[in-house]
């Protein structure tokens, strides 16, 4: 049976953070003196997709490495400006969503967005419902090496929530999002508002696809259904 529910929040719930994302990198690289191609600066952000701050900053600053402190402040600054929450728009549909699924599962999210943005000013501009009784993000993490893909994320929502693996789902738009959630014996559900497309999604052997989150709904229903077929063959044997 199905408690808990795992998000991944960027292109999840709100689309756009990606070009929010580059604009801000962008903007941290102009603070310190530095300029790349579009081209180059594009390849060097997706080469470290989904890292800490201080690796995709680093891979952009490598000939620099001596202005890595002074970006990394920059870019906490920009991003906390409006620079990266005026490209965001809500999901149609997120909000009532949430608050339907908060009436029969624990909700939770594990995510690369620093926390502080999330609560103070994404949740706010988008009138989130407080619906979410854990929130774990990349900045949380002790040691670097545990970010997506590695489950670390995850198995401290499933420790904290009293939650088996098989117990919970994890939805996210990103390759990381699945190789995180399979690493800790969670079920991946993609939404096509992100990274990944149909294609690439199926690829991965991902049999739960849904073009948005509002989608969520019917493949939590597909999936006690087939809880249900289990139990029941379980009990003519």
């Amino acid at each position: 049976m199905i408690k808990l529910i795992i998000f991944d929040w960027d292109d999840v719930f709100t689309k756009g953070s990606t070009e929010g994302y580059f604009r801000s990198y962008h903007q941290a690289l102009v603070s310190v003196g530095v300029n790349l191609s579009p081209e180059e600066e594009k390849k060097r952000i997706l080469a470290k997709w989904g890292s800490p701050v201080e690796e995709e900053l680093g891979e952009l600053l490598q000939e620099h490495p001596q202005l890595l402190d002074e970006a990394v402040v920059n870019y906490e600054r920009i991003l906390f400006s409006n620079t990266f929450v005026d490209c965001l728009s809500l999901v149609e549909g997120a909000r009532s969503l949430l608050k339907r699924l908060s009436e029969n599962y624990t909700l939770t999210v594990a995510t690369g967005i620093n926390p502080r943005l999330l609560k103070e000013k994404i949740m706010p501009k988008f009138d989130i419902p407080p619906v979410f009784s854990q929130i774990v993000s990349v900045y949380d993490v002790p040691d670097k090496d545990k970010g997506k893909p590695h489950p670390f994320m995850v198995e401290q929502i499933l420790t904290a929530q009293h939650v088996l693996p098989e117990e919970a789902v994890l939805v996210g738009d990103a390759r990381n999002d699945v190789l995180m959630a399979r690493a800790a014996g969670v079920t991946p559900i993609v939404v096509l508002t992100g990274h990944l497309n149909e294609t690439e999604a199926r690829e991965m052997g991902i049999p739960h696809i849904i073009p948005d989150v509002t989608h969520l709904e019917r493949v939590l229903s597909h999936l006690q259904r087939l809880e249900g077929q289990t139990i029941n063959g379980k009990e003519r044997l």
